[in-house]
């Protein structure tokens, strides 16, 4: 565990990019026009749950790693709060974030391994972003129509790459993770009869299951 400054300079981070977000996401600037007339949705969220994860994966990963690794994962749930923010809004993931984000999160993860040595976990990234995004393009074809769209499959491949660098057991977690609570919120609006507006987004619970997998470690830790 590292040092308490440690962790509050984490904290710290945290904040200053929790409240950059949180500036940037209510602007609505990612709106398509069709969409500029639906409510506003509260923000207030997003500094509490970017610090958390901020210090939380700071702990996990910086023992031990580089500080590449755990910066890379840092970066990354502020990434995970943003589209949960945006999906949870107009149930859409956008491309001009996600689609960059396959090359950035490559060039990253390929750092990682190689001030790490463990080209192992490089391999195994690519094998589990390859093998979410088709397990979920499949889904598609599975599921009821408007179940799961593309930008989930988009989603479902870059959050693979990113958790797959650490282990199997980070990519299962995930996955289980997503279709519990997608299956507990389908079930609540079913049960109360009430349709979110434009539908169920799937995206927000794929990424909870992100964020609870990169925690995962000091989770189980406190159970014991």
């Amino acid at each position: 565990m590292p040092e308490p400054s440690v962790l509050l300079g984490a904290a710290f981070v945290g904040l200053v990019a929790g409240a950059v977000l949180q500036s940037q996401l209510v602007h609505l600037r990612y709106r398509l026009e069709d969409e500029r007339r639906l409510p506003k949705r509260s923000a207030v969220w997003v500094i509490p749950a970017t610090i958390v994860l901020t210090v939380l994966i700071w702990a996990i990963l910086a023992p031990g790693h580089p500080p590449i690794v755990p910066t890379t994962y840092v970066v990354a749930s502020w990434t995970i709060v943003a589209l949960a923010f945006i999906d949870l809004d107009v149930h859409r993931l956008p491309d001009h974030i996600q689609l960059p984000s396959y090359p950035i999160l490559a060039v990253l993860l390929f750092g990682c391994s190689y001030l790490t040595g463990d080209w192992g976990a490089l391999l195994r990234a690519g094998i589990c972003g390859a093998g979410l995004w088709l397990f979920y393009f499949l889904l598609i074809f599975a599921l009821p129509p408007g179940s799961i769209g593309f930008g989930d499959v988009k989603l479902a491949g870059l959050l693979g790459l990113l958790l797959g660098w650490l282990g199997w057991g980070h990519v299962a977690i995930a996955t289980i993770v997503a279709f519990v609570v997608a299956g507990v919120l389908a079930a609540a609006l079913l049960m109360s009869r009430r349709k979110d507006r434009g539908g169920f987004a799937y995206g927000p619970s794929m990424l909870l299951g992100a964020a609870v997998a990169l925690i995962s470690p000091l989770l189980l830790r406190w159970l014991q």
